[in-house]
């Protein structure tokens, strides 16, 4: 009965975790590509590839230092339920057994979920972009692009992993707790609290570049703001807005 009590309270605090708001409003990146001039696809290429640049190294780093913590985690994890194992410890390996699968299980989501955010700039810089069909059918990939690394970070910074980390340490300290009742208290109090605060900690050092990237590059998607750079002169920048207009001259 106190297994069942407490999964139905995690499922209530997940559920209240990740109940979606309601959707904001918010310009569409895609709806005027084709009406863009040659001009304004290039600055906006530019845009998107400067942008993901920039992000890529957090982004990369944070994947990479997440995925060997939860996979070297799990490995130690391995060798303690092997030992528990061995000596017919069966609360032990139990505990470090699940444990590792959990381990695990978190770092392989950082090897199978794409990465835009860190391969993204390069592949769209590798796109031909030699004729003006090309150079839009470019921007249509970069801005598609740019549209997936925002909804990864969202994702990866978001609620959904720790809301569904909680649930599994509440489950397996309840399933330990109440099949070895007093057995190795510590153990079974990591299992409670080891999941839910270490992927808290991995949401709250997630790159949040891209989906700060696509935000402002919505802004300017489907503007009159263009980009014009002579050999020797100075850049222009012109936007338009309901409150006024900008123009921003750079040497």
């Amino acid at each position: 009965m106190a297994r069942v009590l407490t999964c139905a309270l995690a499922f209530s605090v997940l559920f209240s975790i990740l109940a979606p708001p309601r959707a904001a409003q918010a310009q569409d990146a895609f709806s005027c590509i084709e009406e863009l001039s040659d001009d304004e696809v290039r600055y906006r290429i530019r845009y998107i590839q400067e942008k993901m640049d920039d992000g890529k190294p957090q982004a990369t780093r944070w994947r990479y230092i997440w995925m060997s913590l939860w996979l070297a985690g799990g490995g130690g994890m391995t060798y303690a339920a092997v030992n528990a194992a061995r000596d017919n410890n069966d609360p032990d390996k139990f505990g470090w057994a699940y444990l590792a699968g959990g381990a695990y299980f978190f770092g392989l989501m950082h090897a199978v979920l794409p990465a835009p955010d860190v391969w993204g700039a390069k592949r769209i810089r590798k796109m031909d972009e030699g004729t003006e069909e090309a150079r839009r059918a470019k921007l249509q990939y970069a801005t598609e692009t740019l549209k997936n690394a925002s909804g990864a970070q969202e994702m990866m910074g978001g609620a959904l992993g720790v809301g569904a980390s909680l649930i599994y340490g509440v489950v397996g300290g309840t399933i330990k707790a109440t099949s070895w009742t007093g057995s190795s208290r510590g153990l079974t109090a990591a299992l409670y609290v080891a999941p839910p605060v270490l992927m808290g900690l991995q949401t709250a050092t997630a790159p949040r570049s891209s989906v700060a990237a696509y935000e402002a590059y919505r802004g300017i998607a489907c503007s009159s703001k263009y980009y014009e750079r002579s050999e020797e002169g100075a850049d222009f920048d012109f936007s338009v807005a309901p409150g006024g207009a900008n123009l921003k001259i750079t040497f």
